[in-house]
């Protein structure tokens, strides 16, 4: 069914990606907040804080320790948390000397390099039509910075 569970109108992946553009523009928009009243460093400390609750959470999870290279996935884990915490401070950084509504679109170029990692590394095949995409964000980034 491509991704279509029985009932629903459109497929889950869709769903959950379209809750994690709300969140993380929300959070965009509130890191500028905390910026504005505490350092980056503090922030980035307090955002730490932030998921540290969220991992005990997740810690209780059945499905925590899913996974057929658990070692493998533990350290690409670690290095997505170094290389999310330091763009984290980075942005922070940026925010805390610039306009929201400008560094939060152009840090939005993250998926252009997510997109070339993956096609340079990982073989990864893109149509013409993720190209036109990809040009188009690169275009609408472009004025919604000016």
């Amino acid at each position: 069914m491509g991704g279509y569970s029985r009932g629903r109108l459109m497929p889950r992946w869709l769903l959950l990606t379209m809750m994690t553009t709300l969140l993380w523009g929300v959070w965009g928009f509130e890191a500028k907040l905390v910026v504005d009243r505490a350092t980056p460093f503090a922030a980035q400390v307090m955002f730490t804080a932030g998921m540290l609750m969220l991992g005990a959470a997740v810690l209780f999870s059945r499905d925590r320790y899913r996974g057929v290279n658990r070692a493998r996935g533990v350290f690409y884990a670690v290095l997505t948390g170094i290389l999310g915490g330091v763009g984290n401070v980075f942005f922070l950084i940026a925010l805390q000397n610039g306009k929201a509504s400008i560094i939060v679109p152009l840090t939005s170029l993250a998926p252009v390099v997510t997109v070339l990692v993956g096609v340079t590394v990982m073989r990864e095949k893109v149509n013409r039509y993720q190209v036109v995409g990809l040009a188009l964000a690169l275009v609408a980034i472009f004025l919604l910075s000016l």
